[in-house]
């Protein structure tokens, strides 16, 4: 089971370098996880917590690129040692670690050509694939580790077979998880999900503890699902790493409270071992893959509202959105009795660019437009697009003097587009016309606005074009236009 340190798949061969950081780190790595392991093992038996297989295998996932035969060598080495420092016997160390590294590399065959977004807990068979990864891995490893503990522990065949692969396969499923969703950590929340106060979102992980508290209380069978319906809310209200984490420690705090007080994980428990083992699995499964689901679920409504709401060629707001969106921000700059430009732009012969050059330098030209204005304005500012070669944009808590600064900021970097399709003669410039409010009014409407800003427009084209007209609004009646 590994943990992996980077949410970045690097797929490209680590320069000498990076391989001998590969090789210390991952010797060390696993030396060091492999000792702890050790450390928390019954007496004459296997570990209970194993971390340094599926520290080993998030690693690898997460950094293709060290799987070199020196970082491989030093992972080797390092639970050679790790056995040998605590009294193993050198052929039984060779076998267990040989053991440990063929279900880690079986584990990797299976998983790493899958996509980024499913490796990496972002779509509905991310859960699938984790649980079915961490058994191959259990598999492999119990098949060539089993008659090692036969051998060593007198442990029957079966019992062994059975034990390694129970332990194998809870201990990937609570170190793996988090080393996956590691790069979903920051993925922002949807917009339209309310931000709850901070006791409100705890809600469901207090409830996850308290049903853990009422579980121990009564015992019984049925107390390892007590906390189900929890994890459930839990994976519906946190980001998928968050529940990795809960339902990583959900687990250990499970298996230390059986350790010390119901049985312990060695062959006179082998049945309870088993049983108890592989129902924590079931119960990782189940919230990761509601978890995974509910966040492909999110991204592709994320997708369907940037649809929606944004023009198809160029990326900027669409009108709909636009006239939305801008009159919210006008109704909040109106409240503060903010200064507000509002801008109307039209391309200069647009029609003549499709029928001299054709529609697809026509297209380019749009895209590039729109792309150029996302550029040069500011995060605040509004860009949409109109129809056609019309496009609008709201300047926020601007004075007249700044907003003009932005209007030959745009009109230049016009000029300067650079179109691949087209020829260097074809000129690129844009007329815009400019309304300003030096104090908004509440109940202002951005319609009435845009009719003005547009009136500017038509006199920056009537006067020679690839240039700016502003106007200044005092109210209701006609604003004065300004040289």
């Amino acid at each position: 089971m590994t943990e992996a340190s980077s949410p970045q798949i690097r797929s490209n061969p680590a320069p000498a370098s990076h391989a001998f950081k590969a090789t210390g780190v991952l010797g060390s790595m696993v030396l060091l996880a492999a000792l702890l392991g050790i450390w928390a093992r019954p007496m004459g038996f296997l570990s209970v917590v194993w971390p340094a297989n599926a520290l080993l295998l998030g690693t690898l996932l997460h950094r293709p690129a060290w799987l070199r035969p020196g970082p491989m060598l030093a992972a080797f080495v390092g639970y050679v040692c790790a056995d040998l420092m605590t009294g193993s016997r050198p052929e039984v160390a060779v076998l267990l670690s040989a053991a440990n590294m063929a279900g880690v590399g079986a584990a990797w065959l299976f998983m790493h050509r899958r996509s980024h977004l499913v490796l990496f807990m972002q779509r509905q068979t991310s859960a699938l694939l984790l649980f079915t990864g961490s058994g191959l891995a259990a598999l492999v490893a119990s098949a060539i580790g089993g008659p090692v503990l036969t051998v060593v522990f007198q442990t029957p065949p079966w019992q062994a077979f059975s034990m390694w692969l129970s332990s194998e396969w809870l201990n990937y499923m609570i170190v793996l998880p988090p080393m996956l969703a590691w790069p979903t950590r920051r993925l922002q929340r949807s917009p339209a999900a309310p931000q709850l106060p901070l006791l409100l979102r705890a809600i469901p992980l207090l409830l996850v503890v308290v049903l853990e508290i009422v579980s121990y209380w009564l015992g019984g069978p049925g107390a390892l699902a007590f906390s189900m319906p929890a994890l459930l809310w839990c994976a519906l209200s946190y980001r998928v790493f968050t529940l990795t984490l809960i339902t990583s420690a959900l687990c250990l705090s499970k298996m230390l409270a059986i350790s010390l007080g119901s049985f312990e994980f060695t062959p006179a428990h082998f049945l309870e071992s088993v049983s108890f083992r592989i129902g924590l699995c079931m119960l990782v499964l189940g919230p990761l893959a509601v978890a995974s689901a509910h966040a492909a679920r999110a991204e592709l409504l994320r997708q369907l509202r940037h649809a929606v709401n944004h023009d198809v060629l160029t990326d900027v707001l669409a009108r709909g959105a636009f006239l939305s969106q801008g009159q919210r921000l006008l109704d909040r700059c109106a409240h503060d009795r903010q200064p507000m430009a509002v801008l109307m732009l039209d391309l200069d012969h647009f029609k003549q660019v499709n029928d001299s050059y054709g529609h697809a330098v026509g297209d380019q030209l749009l895209r590039s437009f729109g792309l150029m204005l996302t550029q040069v304005l500011r995060p605040q500012d509004l860009v949409g697009r109109m129809g056609g070669e019309e496009f609008a944009v709201l300047l926020p808590q601007v004075d007249r003097i700044t907003a003009q600064k932005i209007a030959r900021r745009i009109n230049q970097a016009t000029r300067e587009l650079e179109l691949p399709q087209a020829p260097d003669s074809m000129p690129t410039t844009v007329s815009i016309g400019m309304l300003h409010v030096g104090a908004l009014q509440s109940l202002q409407r951005l319609d009435l606005l845009l009719q003005q800003a547009d009136q500017a427009l038509y006199a920056a084209k009537s006067r020679g074009r690839d240039r700016y007209e502003t106007r200044l609004w005092s109210g209701p009646e006609t604003p004065a236009l300004q040289p």
